[in-house]
């Protein structure tokens, strides 16, 4: 799993527009979580603004990263044997994470962190479409609607990003192999979620069933 910050990412070409929609739906979707959810561990941190706005929101967050280089406080490979204290976090966050190791991989991390969270598991994934949406937005209603039509790209097996092994959608990663994993980890799919505007990011909040031994 490469560090983050050896992609030579610049910060500002990073905040896109697509990237803050992104933020708005992490916060939302954690949000909804209830007054009874204030400790989070955010795994993949980069720029660290998710954990600002919830520390100012008055969470206590921990952050993971398995790059020592952004400070986080703990250091964590998803792709080796870890292990977190459990009983501690309400809810575990990563977004755009799992994608970064070898599909087994990322299904033996699932199954550590469903282990691991008191409650939830809130995670997005980029999922690979060929995609058409149009807003519809009339003045003085204040909510949008959209038309969208979505297919995922299940002739091809490369994913938009080279820095990602697999990609919902791609021949190999259908959306019912994705849920099967998370199923088979021990979580039940409470919400799903795709922005038609910037549907490569598919939102999961993720509850916990499987009980601690």
């Amino acid at each position: 799993m490469q560090l983050i910050t050896s992609f030579d990412l610049k910060k500002s070409e990073y905040l896109s527009k697509d990237r803050f929609i992104s933020y708005h739906h992490q916060l939302r979707l954690i949000f909804s979580l209830g007054n009874k959810v204030n400790h989070i561990l955010e795994i993949g941190i980069y720029n660290s603004l998710l954990t600002e706005v919830l520390k100012r929101n008055g969470y206590e967050v921990t952050t993971a990263d398995i790059d020592p280089h952004l400070n986080p406080d703990i250091t964590l490979d998803l792709a080796a044997d870890f292990s977190l204290p459990e009983d501690k976090f309400d809810a575990i966050v990563l977004f755009q994470v799992l994608e970064h190791l070898p599909y087994e991989q990322s299904e033996k991390a699932l199954r550590k962190l469903a282990q691991a969270t008191n409650k939830y598991l809130v995670i997005s994934l980029p999922q690979n479409t060929l995609y058409m949406s149009m807003q519809v937005r009339v003045s003085d209603v204040p909510r949008s609607r959209y038309l969208s039509l979505q297919i995922p790209k299940f002739w091809s097996t490369k994913p938009i990003s080279d820095k990602h092994y697999w990609e919902v959608g791609l021949k190999g990663y259908p959306k019912k192999r994705i849920l099967t994993s998370i199923i088979n980890a021990g979580l039940t799919i409470k919400k799903e979620f795709i922005d038609p505007v910037n549907p490569y990011h598919y939102f999961l909040v993720l509850e916990k069933t499987i009980s601690k031994n």
